[in-house]
């Protein structure tokens, strides 16, 4: 049904992701990750969709209660109307006024802001409503900022990283230039997961990169988790600072783009990696799934020059109709930065599980795929080994593993770089995770056979972090806090290494058993909050065991390196202790 002429093709006028005219499924239902799905032949299935890119964060009864205090607000306007009265603004063009419920979210965003001394920085956010203009926003506001203070009306130009994507490709900062050159950006070399690379010498090319372009330099781009143009790749951590110093020595400001990987979903227990791995950048970018997915929302955080951009009358250019207008996406927003904190802890737990089914599946493809990633964004990526050499044949593998994913009724996220993300809700049950695995794992093995896959020797695959390396700091700070907010204090404004939360989000932890979870997640234990998270996976109550044992047990004898947090922070596996470091060349293609 992709003929735009077809008479029963519903979306013939429709032009989006696919060729202009293309039919397409429509949703019609969601719980979670599983979708009903009417197909332009009106013929209805169910699918689990667990790529999206990261556009959502909660579903089902967690969805209701975080939705819950904007649809009342507009049940509120709605009556209001009904009877001729004056009603809330819903939303309100900046021009004349912002939002009622703005305050309470700046209240809410300022305890995750990802800076050690946040009280003594003169912050700001600038909200928009998808990733590519926070970007821009980032950018407009460190770049005010640094011509103001240090009269640099040279340095305008925005460095990108060679694989990068901040957003479409035909009009936004990034490596691609479909459409025409990109005369305000420079490329720099990144580390890749397409090939195999000497550090020493990457770093050599990036030194040569900012020796010839710093002078012209304002800012450059990073992000700590590739999305789709790497498959959820992670930077070596202690490379990527290495990149940061060096940048910053030059005079150059630091942006980080956390659009795909903040939120907490990296699962090191705060809300951007830039706080996780102390990069100390200059802005940061949020977005996606902020406001559920729900409402479009977005925006971009300055770490400090508010005074010196008011003091000299600035705004930011980067503005429009809609920026900070909503009022029901500023609501969810904040009913999402109260709530995300209390999940930490099984983010972490599930990103475990994830780490060994990534393993599982890289192991039994035989070379054919090489998987990445950290928490609950990972991804694979189709090799360039063997068979895979050629670029027709790999062109063919991909394009069979699409297929036999759509009969296996799963829908990761498929990125143009050939390979696929996995990115679900982060209230995810264990089970759903076990079952995205047990469906990728048909659909790759249906693949080898379509297309005649010769086994070759594939590069070491990633093998998960132990069960107690996962009581994290954020186990650590939801305890202290749950214990402070027990004790009756009306709101916590103590700091903890990694966040800070509102005294509603710490009693919560508490009714889940937080108090108990510091001692008990990762050691073999049944506790309650794993319950009440649905990621327990000691009694059998949300995970089939014997799936479960299938996919350990594959992943923990195939491999002895790890790739999550970074392919570069390799760590050797102790499966009955805690991970240990070990140095290892970094693995690629």
């Amino acid at each position: 049904m992709d003929d735009p002429n077809h008479a029963d093709n519903p979306h013939s006028h429709f032009a989006a992701r696919r060729p202009a005219g293309a039919g397409y499924p429509t949703t019609l239902k969601k719980d979670g990750v599983r979708h009903q799905q009417r197909l332009p032949d009106g013929t209805e299935r169910e699918i689990v969709a667990c790529g999206l890119a990261c556009s959502e964060c909660f579903s089902g009864k967690n969805l209701h209660k975080i939705l819950s205090p904007a649809f009342e607000k507009q049940r509120e306007v709605m009556e209001a109307l009904a009877n001729g009265e004056p009603a809330a603004p819903l939303i309100i063009h900046t021009s004349s006024g912002v939002p009622e419920v703005l305050p309470e979210f700046l209240d809410a965003l300022a305890l995750h802001l990802p800076w050690k001394n946040k009280d003594e920085l003169d912050w700001c956010v600038s909200l928009q409503l998808e990733g590519a203009s926070a970007v821009s926003a980032a950018i407009d506001m460190v770049l005010q900022v640094n011509i103001i203070e240090n009269k640099q009306q040279s340095r305008l130009k925005i460095a990108v990283g060679a694989t990068s994507y901040h957003g479409p490709p035909s009009t936004s900062f990034g490596a691609k230039e479909p459409l025409w050159a990109k005369n305000n950006q420079l490329i720099y070399p990144v580390p890749t997961a397409y090939g195999e690379y000497d550090e020493e010498e990457l770093l050599a090319k990036y030194e040569k990169f900012l020796d010839e372009h710093a002078h012209e330099i304002g800012v450059m781009l990073f992000e700590p988790q590739w999305g789709s143009s790497q498959a959820a790749l992670p930077w070596p951590k202690h490379l990527l600072k290495t990149y940061v110093e060096m940048a910053r020595e030059r005079g150059i400001k630091i942006v980080c783009d956390e659009i795909m990987c903040g939120l907490g979903r990296h699962g090191m227990g705060t809300l951007f990696v830039s706080e996780a791995w102390e990069l100390d950048p200059d802005a940061v970018t949020f977005g996606k799934a902020i406001a559920t997915g729900t409402y479009p929302l977005s925006g971009a955080i300055l770490k400090r020059g508010r005074d010196v951009l008011h003091a000299n009358k600035c705004s930011v250019m980067q503005s429009h109709t809609y920026a900070g207008s909503s009022t029901l996406a500023i609501m969810t927003a904040t009913e999402v930065l109260k709530e995300f904190v209390t999940w930490l802890p099984s983010i972490a737990k599930l990103g475990e599980e994830m780490a060994h089914i990534v393993n599982y599946l890289a192991t039994i493809s035989e070379g054919m795929v090489v998987c990445q990633g950290q928490g609950l964004m990972w991804g694979g990526l189709f090799t360039h080994n063997g068979q895979s050499a050629d670029p027709d044949f790999r062109s063919k593998v991909v394009q069979a593993f699409k297929r036999h994913c759509d009969d296996c009724l799963i829908v990761p996220y498929h990125v143009p770089v050939g390979g696929f993300m996995i990115s679900p809700v982060i209230d995810i049950d264990v089970g759903t995770i076990y079952d995205i695995g047990e469906r990728l794992e048909e659909a790759i093995k249906r693949t080898m056979k379509e297309v005649g896959w010769e086994p070759v020797t594939a590069p070491p695959v990633p093998n998960p972090l132990t069960p107690k390396a996962i009581a994290s700091k954020s186990t650590l700070d939801l305890t202290r806090l749950a214990e402070m907010a027990d004790k009756g204090l009306p709101r916590i404004v103590a700091r903890t290494d990694s966040t800070i939360v509102l005294a509603e989000a710490a009693k919560q932890a508490v009714s889940r058993g937080s108090l108990h979870l510091m001692q008990d997640l990762g050691n073999g234990k049944c506790v309650p909050y794993l319950h009440m998270t649905r990621c327990c996976t000691e009694c059998g109550s949300f995970v089939c065991l014997d799936v479960r044992k299938k996919f350990r047990s594959n992943s923990v004898a195939s491999s002895s390196t790890i790739h999550q947090g970074g392919f570069g922070e390799t760590k050797e596996a102790y499966p009955d202790s805690d991970a240990s470091a070990a140095s290892s060349e970094i693995p690629g293609f």
